[in-house]
């Protein structure tokens, strides 16, 4: 039998699914000699539990509950305890040493006589000194985190933003924007976009996000204003009209892998033209994708209008692999957002607002696992931006991770990994359309008359020495004619 999960390797797992193991009594209450070493932990419930000699070296504990659990000779080495409850817990020999315990309560902890705190920093510690516990604080206003009120209202400035002549007071505390990161990036993007005022243009570029359309768009004819002017008009519920010559540049610029193949196909899907070019675009497509995920930015843009072409063009070779960098940035994003929006930023204490929410401390695990410091250093870098500018990468990283996982969904072989040379492929001016890809034992059942017309093979047998090569079977949309083309590994 496989041997049960330790409480070590519970809680790296989350602090709720501990929880609701703990709930169903699916873990034991003794853990003796237990060893915890860099834990990041919120909300965890270890009431009552045999922590006898645990070590905890440079946790990050915040509203654990240590409530009548014996700790005695537990040592606990650097890092942070915030928020904890050891009321009632045996502390007989236990040992804290070079940490910080923030707003932590020992109120009638047994053995505090006999436990040793060295070189720790404390900041309004209760019940170390026999004294009573402090009344419970007031309940917060919905929605606000109480121990930020102050920081956020510094930052924020006055709410009311009344001039000093005028004798009202000022707004009351629940006027502070709450601070919700259960929020999907859809719900923050309208509220920020109305904060903003006029919507810029590039709003059109996720239509997705249903966001508020511009009034009116500058004349051009570059695919860009085409395709923006066809968004719009979608989502004023009219049909847009193809114009012929954007049609005819948009075939060109598939067939010929031009660096705006990505407006053009996602402009050819907003009129209803069927691409005639799909595959010869595959290349600049995916390198675009690729050069902007290169970039060491943990909230930096993808372009969804370039994801939006590899889905209407059924890319999805070497594309999928690129949906979890994604949806980290997203995740980034959506928390930045989230917390700038109800007055925090990298200068006050977010890591407060952060732990005090669930759904927050999950984008963060998302975005950087249990890294703090790369956190902490994306929020320096995307609070400095132009709030237009993180409203845009809040967008797009939104739309291009829509698009990515319905690229994780269209069924295999839409775009065998050795397809290339479109010359080879093509017949009344335009790709001939994918049919199926093929192994050698199945050509005599599947193609027997086109493997012989294409490839010289009998009907009836397996094409020699060809275990490992694919056979692509393509078909001209026009004129009927088909291809057998095999691609071998070497060819990759």
């Amino acid at each position: 039998m496989p041997k049960a999960p330790t409480i070590e390797q519970l809680l790296q797992n989350g602090s709720a699914e501990w929880n609701r193991l703990r709930k169903t009594g699916k873990v034991p209450t003794e853990h003796t000699g237990a060893t915890f070493t860099q834990l990041f932990s919120a909300n965890a419930d270890l009431s009552g539990l045999g922590l006898v000699g645990s070590e905890w070296e440079r946790c990050d504990l915040s509203k654990v509950n240590f409530r009548d659990t014996d700790l005695s000779n537990a040592y606990f080495h650097g890092g942070r305890l915030q928020d904890c409850d050891f009321r009632g817990a045996n502390l007989e020999g236990v040992t804290f040493e070079k940490l910080k315990l923030l707003r932590c309560d020992f109120t009638g902890a047994k053995g505090l006589d006999e436990a040793d705190f060295d070189d720790v920093d404390m900041d309004r510690v209760t019940g170390l000194d026999g004294e009573e516990a402090p009344p419970p604080p007031p309940p917060p206003v919905q929605g606000i985190t109480a121990f930020t009120r102050e920081q956020r209202e510094k930052v924020m400035g006055p709410a009311s933003l009344l001039s000093p002549s005028t004798e009202l007071p000022q707004a009351p505390e629940s006027e502070l924007p709450p601070f919700k990161p259960q929020d999907n990036p859809g719900q923050l993007f309208f509220r920020a976009l109305k904060r903003l005022g006029t919507p810029p243009l590039w709003v059109l570029d996720v239509p997705g996000l249903r966001p508020l359309l511009p009034t009116r768009l500058p004349p051009g004819s570059s695919l860009e204003t085409l395709y923006r002017e066809a968004v719009k008009t979608r989502l004023e519920n009219k049909k847009p009209a193809a114009d012929p010559g954007a049609v005819e540049r948009s075939q060109r610029s598939l067939r010929m892998g031009s660096k705006d193949s990505n407006l053009a196909a996602m402009y050819l899907r907003e009129v209803g033209v069927v691409p005639s070019f799909r595959f010869s675009a595959a290349k600049v497509l995916k390198d675009a994708l690729r050069e902007e995920l290169a970039v060491d930015d943990l909230t930096g843009s993808v372009d969804p209008r370039t994801t939006g072409a590899l889905l209407e063009l059924r890319l999805p070779q070497e594309v999928v692999e690129h949906t979890h960098e994604v949806r980290r940035r997203l995740a980034a994003t959506q928390l930045y957002t989230a917390l700038l929006e109800a007055g925090f930023n990298p200068d006050n204490n977010w890591e407060e607002a952060l732990e005090s929410a669930e759904p927050a401390i999950e984008l963060a695990n998302l975005a950087t696992s249990e890294d703090r410091q790369a956190l902490l250093e994306g929020f320096q870098v995307f609070s400095a931006l132009p709030e237009e500018a993180r409203l845009r990468r809040l967008a797009y990283l939104a739309e291009a991770l829509g698009h990515l996982e319905l690229i994780g969904r269209l069924p295999e072989g839409m775009e065998p990994a050795w397809l290339s040379g479109p010359e080879t492929r093509e017949c009344h001016d335009r790709e001939m359309t994918y049919v199926q890809s093929l192994r050698a034992d199945d050509i005599p059942r599947k193609v027997p008359a086109l493997a012989k017309a294409e490839l010289g093979v009998p009907e009836g047998e397996v094409p020699e020495e060809s275990d490992d090569d694919l056979f692509v079977h393509l078909r001209c949309d026009v004129c009927g004619k088909e291809k057998l083309i095999v691609q071998s590994p070497a060819e990759e």
